[in-house]
């Protein structure tokens, strides 16, 4: 009975690997391949929550997933393209202008609306749901330093794991 339930868990942890591999291997192909373009699987795409201004909905380091769509309204969290950034905000307004539709948004926890209007060609998704905290993990593995001491880490058990066995060996032999 313990061994096939610790068996099940193995299989779904492989599993899930696999999945967050072959999601990452895309999403860097789609980097190398459109550079200019922020990747997406199935118009689904994420973002890494950067600043507080969406607490306490969303939190610093948290992942977002966004849908691309059309059909947004008042109220809605939405990732937009600002300057050379991309922004979540909830809108607060949806305003014409000249036949031309216009979005106001503002962070929840900001005391002021954005100065700027979003143009509903700049949206990049509806926000459908986060992963808390995943964010920050990806962002330390940016980390040259982080990067180092990791490698440094795998080489210590690889010499220990292969170490190890040979100690045993001497012992027992």
């Amino acid at each position: 009975m313990r061994r096939s339930k610790d068996s099940k868990i193995k299989r779904i942890i492989r599993v899930l690997v696999i999945i967050l591999v072959l999601y990452s291997v895309i999403i860097m192909l789609q980097k190398i391949i459109w550079r200019d373009k922020i990747p997406n699987i199935f118009g689904f795409k994420n973002f890494i929550v950067l600043s507080g201004s969406m607490e306490p909905k969303l939190k610093i380091g948290d992942i977002i997933i966004v849908k691309e769509t059309s059909k947004i309204k008042e109220g809605d969290i939405i990732s937009f393209k600002e300057k050379n950034s991309i922004v979540t905000h909830r809108i607060t307004k949806i305003i014409n202008e000249d036949g031309e539709e216009f979005l106001q948004t503002k962070g929840d926890a900001n005391s002021a609306i954005d100065i700027d209007l979003v143009r509903k060609d700049a949206v990049e998704g509806k926000y459908c749901f986060k992963i808390p905290f995943l964010g920050n993990l990806i962002l330390l593995l940016k980390n040259r330093i982080v990067i180092c001491i990791l490698g440094i880490l795998m080489v210590i058990f690889l010499i220990v794991a292969n170490v190890r066995p040979l100690v045993i060996k001497g012992r027992h032999g």
